[in-house]
């Protein structure tokens, strides 16, 4: 069987191993539009501040996919699905010259990834603002670091906290800020209550924050020379101040990289729609990872990757002849920084729960802003817990995690889990 795989990220690698151990005898292609071998996105910040070498960032290098008989078609562009004719059209780059060809596949998994979300905002032909996906963005920025002092972050996502964190701490610090658009920080992740102690741990930590602020330009400077483009200075803020900073890192979020599927009948609505099985509505077409949406939620984490990727290859190969059913992923985003951790588990609040279920949810929560400590956690009339932040103290995270996923009746002890020294077991 011809197994063609569309993305050499956390889910393309992780469902072809698993391909691999379960039957040995397929033919597994994995097409890649950039020129690496399988490398780790979640140590990109890392390397950019110099805490670990470039090399460090490679998980796999190309013996892994040699003994294993895949074969990694790196440079090489998917630009269009015929499902009809299960064909891929591929373009693939190299120094000199660009080839067109097609390569026909039996099965073809979906792992396209994500790409980052970028603003429209007026000022970007000005040299100094970046995105952060991939290894040539972070080559652009820790070369960009050698020039600048201030540094404005805008979003207040994973990767925005992430990067602040960054930039502030060991020896080559930076006057770091972040513009976050929303009323408060880690809208997605957090709560009013718990962003407000956050938001007060990243000022100890000398980060300015700027909530409910919109940039409306990248402002450069007024030098004009034939052939040199402007450079960042700034950006200009709705209420038509400048805020100072000579880099700029979009870090608003990011989306399913899906565009080149626009033109086939796969259905797509934010991501590749598929059913429990991974299946999209295509037969012998499936979607895993960052790319793909199950039962109208996007998870963009790599959890959910590498649990959609196993299923998936399971689904394909049917050892036992019965396919597994993914039921879904804890949504869950970790922090480590600023002298604090952070952890916020399923759907916590309106950008994650109905508006009809959100009127029927009710809370417990424990706060105490002098040691930067809260921990809430959201039931549903059911009395499932659905959501949990807990910041400064994560004693009850792995609990709060089974709690979740097996939906467990907390009716008897809801009012104790926050309390110190909790422990699932002893209630169940």
């Amino acid at each position: 069987m011809k197994v063609a795989i569309i993305g050499n990220g956390l889910a393309g690698v992780t469902l072809a191993s698993n391909l691999y151990n379960l039957d040995d005898s397929l033919d597994i292609n994995i097409f890649s539009e950039e020129k690496h071998f399988y490398y780790s996105r979640v140590k990109l910040v890392d390397y950019i501040v110099g805490n670990i070498a470039k090399d460090e960032l490679f998980v796999y290098d190309e013996n892994w996919y040699n003994q294993r008989g895949i074969t990694l078609h790196r440079n090489s562009s998917v630009k269009n699905v015929n499902t009809t004719k299960s064909t891929l059209a591929i373009e693939t780059r190299d120094d000199t010259a660009t080839r067109n060809w097609e390569y026909q596949y039996d099965v073809l998994v979906i792992a396209s990834g994500s790409k980052p979300v970028i603003p429209d905002i007026p000022g970007k032909d000005k040299k100094g603002w970046h995105v952060l996906r991939n290894i040539e963005d972070a080559d652009d920025i820790k070369e960009h670091l050698k020039q600048v002092e201030r540094i404005t972050i805008l979003g207040s996502g994973a990767l925005g906290l992430e990067l602040a964190n960054a930039f502030r701490s060991g020896p080559n610090s930076r006057d770091t800020s972040i513009i976050e658009k929303e009323p408060m920080v880690a809208p997605v992740y957090l709560d009013k209550q718990g962003a407000t102690v956050f938001h007060n741990l990243l000022e100890r930590a000398g980060v300015k924050i700027l909530v409910k602020t919109e940039v409306t330009e990248l402002v450069g400077d007024k030098t004009e020379q034939a052939g040199r483009p402007q450079f960042i200075e700034g950006c200009r803020l709705a209420d038509k101040t400048i805020h100072k900073g000579d880099m700029v890192i979009f870090a608003c979020g990011i989306k399913p990289n899906v565009d080149f599927l626009r033109n086939t009948p796969i259905e797509i609505i934010d991501g590749i729609v598929v059913n429990e099985f991974l299946q999209t509505n295509v037969k012998n077409v499936y979607a895993i990872g960052d790319c793909c949406e199950h039962k109208a939620f996007i998870y963009g984490i790599n959890p959910a990757a590498i649990e959609q990727a196993k299923i998936c290859a399971y689904n394909m190969v049917k050892p036992e002849g019965k396919p597994r059913i993914y039921r879904g992923t804890v949504p869950s985003v970790s922090f480590y920084g600023f002298g604090t951790k952070m952890v916020s588990l399923g759907r916590i609040n309106e950008f994650t729960i109905d508006p009809d279920e959100y009127k029927e949810i009710y809370s417990y929560y424990k706060v105490d802003m002098t040691l930067g400590i809260y921990k809430k956690i959201l039931l549903n009339k059911k009395h499932h817990v659905i959501g949990a932040i807990l910041i400064g103290d994560l004693e009850q995270q792995l609990d709060l995690r089974r709690m979740i996923l097996e939906e467990i009746d907390v009716s008897g002890f809801e009012e104790s889990i926050l309390q110190d020294g909790f422990s699932l077991r002893e209630w169940i």
